[in-house]
């Protein structure tokens, strides 16, 4: 008979749901090299203690770069290290070479007129009978690095502080954005409110370095672009 799975070293299931708490909360900066490869390995060798194994990857290739980089044969020599480690290794060296691609950045949609921002942003928000802010997030050649609807609000008014939107932008180390909301009753007239928002965006991306692409209004079929038509609120000074 299979005997029972032995169950987690004393502390450990703890120790690893702090370390993924802490990824969380404060991201990679917070951690020291072996314990990013205990969180790592976590994943691989769910029941048995991985600190040893991190460590003694870092002995033997130096640093992370060694570690991602070293020969399979020579980390399947490590003690605690299997097929399923490897492969994990493996692809948490390959994804920031696979999304660098310029093959998979082709592959985004770009953002570089209002034409090509309408085409995206007319499959959001037809026949919304509330107002909804979307943030589109962009990378440095405007290609569409993902979408979410950051506010929802009545069928008169959606209500959004920027700080909300530039965290978001922060979060996900946008190069760019632009934000669209519609008027359900076909009106795309802006309001007082519109405009402030598109200025202290506009305020708080040239702070932070990010390309503010628009601010588009969109209802019955028709749109208002505040950077055709509203440039000023653009311009910083």
């Amino acid at each position: 008979m299979t005997p029972p799975p032995r169950p987690y070293p004393h502390g450990c299931e703890g120790h690893r749901d702090r370390l993924r708490r802490r990824l969380i909360d404060v991201g990679l900066r917070a951690f020291a090299d072996h314990e990013l490869l205990e969180l790592l390995l976590s994943y691989a060798i769910p029941r048995r203690d991985v600190k040893t194994p991190a460590k003694d990857l870092l002995r033997l290739f130096g640093d992370l770069a060694g570690v991602l980089g070293a020969p399979d044969h020579a980390l399947l020599e490590v003690k605690g290290i299997g097929p399923a480690a490897l492969a994990l290794i493996r692809l948490a060296a390959g994804l920031s070479v696979e999304a660098s691609r310029p093959a998979r950045r082709r592959g985004r949609q770009k953002v570089g007129s209002i034409r090509e921002a309408l085409r995206l942003l007319g499959r959001l928000t037809p026949g919304k009978r509330e107002e909804e802010l979307n943030l589109i997030y962009l990378d440095a050649g405007n290609g569409v690095l993902g979408h979410e609807v950051i506010a929802r609000g009545t069928a008169n008014e959606v209500a959004v502080l920027p700080r909300q939107v530039l965290e978001r932008l922060l979060e996900r180390r946008a190069g760019g954005f632009l934000v669209a909301h519609n008027h359900p009753s076909g009106d795309i007239g802006p309001s007082d409110a519109d405009r402030a928002l598109t200025r202290a965006l506009a305020q708080g991306a040239a702070a932070l370095g990010v390309r503010f692409l628009d601010h588009v209004i969109l209802g019955d079929g028709r749109h208002y672009s505040f950077q055709v038509q509203e440039p000023g609120l653009f311009r910083q000074g």
